[in-house]
């Protein structure tokens, strides 16, 4: 025990504990917890929801990835959980995400409602527009389009620079450009 020691009579007073807690915090949060398995890598998405059963934070969970993979996947969950506190709406979210393209991809386990997904931020994103905005539009890709090579269409994929870069010339006509000085 500390009492009468040194360390605990110079120790600061301990704030008193207030008298009422503030009803608008629930004790315990509400919120759903989905697992599913995507090309054949363990997920599991949870929500926080608010008073009105809207998300308010999301957090995902990868077994069988690498930490960076992990730590990326939870910073960029973290990143839409402030958006989403700081007022932009789900929907943004599904139309930025919903169908995007990076392994693991393909078939979906443990979800009947989402068969396939292009990655695991596909499914979660489909998945949040199915249960948050009540979205069954969103249809499921094709085999194809869930290959780990598959790229797109051209009109749904974005220029990877502003503007087109000048042509290089070949390497045999780069070396008849240099000229030797002595």
């Amino acid at each position: 025990m500390l009492f009468g020691s040194p360390a605990a009579e110079g120790a600061p007073a301990r704030p008193a504990a207030p008298a009422t807690r503030n009803p608008v915090l629930p004790l315990r949060p509400t919120g759903a917890v989905w697992r599913a398995t995507v090309g054949g890598h363990r997920v599991v998405l949870r929500t926080t929801e608010d008073a009105a059963g809207q998300p308010v934070e999301l957090s995902i969970a990868l077994t069988k990835e690498g930490a960076a993979y992990r730590s990326l996947m939870d910073a960029m969950m973290q990143s839409v959980s402030i958006g989403l506190a700081g007022g932009v709406k789900l929907a943004a979210y599904v139309e930025a995400y919903a169908y995007t393209r990076f392994g693991p991809a393909g078939a979906v386990e443990g979800d009947p409602a989402i068969r396939q997904a292009t990655s695991v931020l596909d499914w979660a994103f489909r998945k949040l527009a199915r249960e948050y905005l009540g979205r069954t539009d969103l249809a499921d890709p094709t085999e194809a389009e869930c290959a780990p090579d598959a790229v797109g269409h051209a009109a749904e994929q974005a220029p990877l620079l502003p503007m087109d870069l000048p042509a290089a010339p070949a390497p045999r006509a780069r070396r008849k450009q240099l000229r030797l000085v002595g």
